[in-house]
C-alpha cells in the first residue's frame, strides 16, 4: 500500500516506523499512539506519535502529522504545520497533497523528532490549510492531546 495514501486512521508500530522514520539509531520505541482533529467535515489531521528510549534514560518524541480526507488537493507550504509541545513551538513544511478518491485516505504532511522528551507533554498540531472543504471554510486545522510514556 502506498504510504501517502494509507487507508487506516491509526498506525501500527511498523507503519509508524515507516511514516515517521522510526526510532533513531540506538533508540527503541516504548510507547505510541495517535489523536486527531474534528472539523465536522471529511477533512481532519491525524497526529501519530512514538516515544523512543535510548535505554539510558534519554527519550525522544517522534511525531507524524497527516491529512485524513477524501479527495484533496493542497500545495506544499513552508512552516505549514506548527507543533507545540509543552509550550515549545516547532515549525515544519507541509507536503503537497494530491489525492482523488472516494475512500478515506491519510496523506503525510510533516514529521518532527524532538530530543529530550520529559515523559509527559501537552501536544497541539496545527495545519495552516486556509481553504474550504465540504462547503466549510477552514483556516487552521488543529488537533490536541496529551502524550505520556
Amino acid at each position: 500500500m502506498n504510504q501517502r495514501n494509507m487507508m487506516k486512521m491509526e498506525l501500527t508500530d511498523d507503519q509508524m516506523d515507516k511514516v515517521a522514520g522510526g526510532a533513531s539509531a540506538g533508540y527503541t520505541s516504548i510507547a505510541s499512539g495517535s489523536f486527531s482533529s474534528n472539523t465536522g467535515t471529511g477533512l481532519n489531521i491525524v497526529v501519530s506519535w512514538s516515544v523512543n528510549s535510548s535505554g539510558l534514560g534519554d527519550k525522544e518524541l517522534v511525531i507524524s502529522v497527516a491529512a485524513s480526507s477524501y479527495s484533496l488537493t493542497s500545495q506544499s507550504l513552508v512552516s505549514g504545520v506548527t507543533l507545540t509541545v509543552n509550550g515549545q513551538i516547532y515549525y515544519g513544511s507541509s507536503d503537497a497533497v494530491s489525492y482523488q478518491g472516494n475512500t478515506l485516505a491519510t496523506n503525510h504532511l510533516a514529521s518532527f523528532t524532538i530530543p529530550g522528551f520529559p515523559g509527559t507533554a501537552a501536544v497541539t498540531a496545527s495545519w495552516h490549510f486556509n481553504g474550504s472543504y465540504g462547503g466549510k471554510a477552514l483556516t487552521d486545522i488543529v488537533a490536541s492531546g496529551t502524550i505520556t510514556a
